[in-house]
């Protein structure tokens, strides 16, 4: 039997797609769910997985939502390691754009957590990578993160609302909104710049930062909300030009969306973009100058669509990740 720990708010990008994971292998009798929607206590949760009886623990880490600081989401990892055998995927992988001061905090923090954990898994070899980086000498396993299959739907009408160059996800400083408004000069008058989500917890002030810097491009500025699973794809598909700007990704459940919809976003050049189109040859197109990019999709916007979602699906991610949990002992 294996034992599924799900933690955080259901919105939240980690602990949406370990919820997807379950909803793959919850009718399975062999599987369960322990389901924490804030921050998890210890010892409630150790008493909760000793009623379901034993068996691995799977369980998708990113340290905000397993404490206060990296420091006490690694004493979480390692008070639960000490009483079950984990399988721990690890997520947001720090690098040196954390800065200088929680750069190193986050390393020692994943280096706890891995180093606990009886198996690790990471979303691609630049996470291999960056966990290398943190002092981890075990080698992670990869599995990439699954692009969704969208259902058919109907584009949003663009021009009903103001969804013309748009950006998927959280705002926090680093996502890259503030590079696309700069980089809209070339565009027509009157386009503007739509946020697809909401701002992270803490980070509500970029909004009125971001507005006030659009304004003063004469550029209109967007925030749509958390956005529905049930609304999503028509949102994204009713974009003109997609983009995901953000310049020190590791890995990216935005960029899967927009694959998924059918789009080829606008990325910057990475070393994730270069393992991602190995994987999914011209699913997303690669730009060094955003300003040119931008323009040369919004005057060839087919430019902007891709003809599948490629892979891997939901199911066959699942299946990498129980056939590594099933290596480690009953």
């Amino acid at each position: 039997m294996t034992v599924s720990l799900v933690v955080g708010p259901a919105e939240h990008g980690v602990t949406a797609a370990a919820l997807a994971q379950w909803g793959v292998v919850g009718g399975d009798p062999g599987r369960r769910l322990v389901r924490r929607g804030g921050r998890p206590d210890l010892p409630d949760v150790l008493r909760e997985l000793d009623g379901v009886g034993p068996g691995p623990v799977l369980v998708h880490v990113t340290d905000r939502l397993y404490g206060r600081d990296a420091d006490e989401a690694a004493a979480f990892v390692e008070g639960l390691a000490s009483a079950r055998d984990l399988l721990v995927t690890l997520h947001d992988l720090p690098q040196p754009s954390d800065g200088p001061v929680n750069h190193p905090r986050r390393a020692r923090a994943y280096r706890r957590m891995a180093e606990a954990a009886s198996a690790v898994v990471v979303s691609s070899r630049h996470e291999q990578r960056l966990l290398a980086a943190c002092g981890v000498s075990r080698l992670a396993d990869v599995v990439p993160l699954p692009v969704p299959r969208f259902a058919p739907s109907p584009a949003a009408d663009p021009w009903a609302r103001p969804v013309a160059v748009a950006v998927l996800g959280f705002l926090y400083p680093g996502k890259g909104h503030e590079l696309v408004l700069d980089a809209l000069d070339g565009l027509p008058a009157g386009v503007g710049l739509s946020a697809l989500g909401r701002p992270s917890d803490g980070h509500e002030d970029l909004v009125a930062e971001l507005t006030r810097r659009a304004h003063a491009k004469g550029r209109s500025f967007e925030v749509t909300g958390y956005v529905p699973d049930a609304e999503l794809p028509a949102l994204l598909r009713s974009a003109v030009v997609p983009v995901a700007p953000h310049e020190h990704l590791s890995a990216s459940g935005s960029i899967n969306a927009w694959i998924g919809a059918g789009r080829r976003p606008l990325v910057p050049r990475s070393d994730y973009v270069t393992e991602l189109l190995e994987r999914h040859p011209d699913c997303v197109r690669v730009y060094d100058d955003l300003a040119s990019a931008l323009l040369e999709v919004w005057s060839t916007p087919e430019l902007s669509w891709a003809d599948g979602p490629g892979g891997p699906t939901l199911e066959e991610t699942v299946q990498e990740l129980l056939a590594i949990a099933d290596r480690l002992p009953a």
